[in-house]
């Protein structure tokens, strides 16, 4: 098979955030631009009316404001990316290139083996996509509990054969332009955004309806590896102390290329063998690495005993409240029985 040769291609890596999210972003550029340098294009969707953290536009190549709608969503409905149809309308947001690899804000690179690897075969597929499956991954059940809530509120007549076939994570993904899956998937969340309109109670997820149109068309696809987009929910990497790196659980101990906080893990909370405690987000992994105190895991434990004193001081607060009306309804009570 001929090997598609990314550097004659007009290459574009794009990623998105809103601003709960421009941390994560920002650590996904850093690895980027340390691995990489100026080798690829990279573009940034802000998803949130707001202005970006000082230094963050200066890390893309191309800022591109997409928060028009933000107004209208809430989380209740599930991401606005898949709200707005962000992943699925690159070519039309980016017309200039022959190429588009999507990176979730909450991955970031571990050496400069992914991307490459991600884009070897592009040309010769419709679409370049990890399905998670890993025998890493032999913990977590497929199809998993969320896959069900979100193909049962959006399909109830889904032909539940589908639940069984691989998820496709829609976090990392390569496509040419010209591949047939970007008007798929537009016309997908397109009728999303209609029935939503129309008063359906929908859940606006672009990985769901891309994996229906890959398991029920003709799609030819090119599983990516899932040391390019691991999964830190499905398996905790093993931490090489010597090659200051995180690699695959099990001998020969790949280095993974692309680490995926999704979900739980943006915040998971590890210890170290010197009792450091850290985070798997970029900046942390380096100042662990690099035996510094992780800077986000202190701010993010600080922010949590903050939160558990101010609770457990509105609960005092509460218990004091509910024993003084109690003893004003003794005394009113009582007072009334010696009348």
């Amino acid at each position: 098979m001929e090997i598609a040769n990314e550097k004659r291609l007009r290459t574009l890596v794009v990623t998105g955030a809103d601003s709960a999210h421009y941390g994560l972003a920002g650590d996904l550029a850093t690895s980027l631009r340390e691995h990489y340098g100026s080798q690829y294009q990279f573009a940034f969707l802000n998803f949130s009316p707001t202005t970006l953290p000082y230094g963050l536009p200066e890390q893309f190549d191309t800022v591109v404001d997409v928060s028009t709608d933000y107004h209208l969503f809430d989380a209740t409905l599930g991401y606005y990316a898949a709200f707005i149809a962000a992943k699925a309308r690159l070519p039309e947001l980016f017309p200039d290139y022959d190429c588009y690899c999507w990176i979730d804000s909450d991955c970031w690179f571990q050496g400069s083996q992914s991307l490459p690897r991600i884009l070897q075969c592009v040309e010769n597929f419709d679409i370049c996509i990890h399905p998670e499956y890993d025998p890493h991954y032999f913990m977590f059940s497929t199809p998993n509990v969320r896959t069900i809530e979100i193909y049962t509120r959006n399909e109830p007549q889904l032909d539940v054969t589908l639940l069984h076939r691989p998820m496709f994570n829609t976090g990392v993904f390569a496509m040419m332009k010209s591949s047939k899956v970007w008007p798929l998937w537009q016309a997908a969340l397109a009728d999303l955004r209609n029935r939503h309109k129309a008063g359906e109670n929908v859940y606006f997820s672009d990985q769901i309806p891309l994996h229906r149109i890959l398991h029920t068309l003709n799609i030819s696809i090119f599983p990516l590896r899932a040391i390019d987009n691991w999964q830190i929910y499905a398996s905790t990497p093993r931490i090489d102390q010597a090659s200051k790196t995180l690699c695959v659980p099990t001998p020969p101990y790949e280095t993974i290329g692309l680490v995926h906080l999704a979900g739980y893990t943006k915040d998971m909370i590890l210890h170290g063998e010197g009792g450091q405690n850290f985070t798997m987000r970029y900046s942390d992994m380096r100042d662990y690495f690099d035996g510094r105190e992780p800077a986000y895991a202190r701010a993010l434990l600080a922010r949590i005993v903050s939160e558990q004193e101010a609770a457990d001081s509105e609960s005092a607060r509460s218990r004091e409240k509910r024993t003084n009306r109690w003893k004003r309804f003794k005394r009113k009570f009582f007072a009334k029985l010696s009348d």
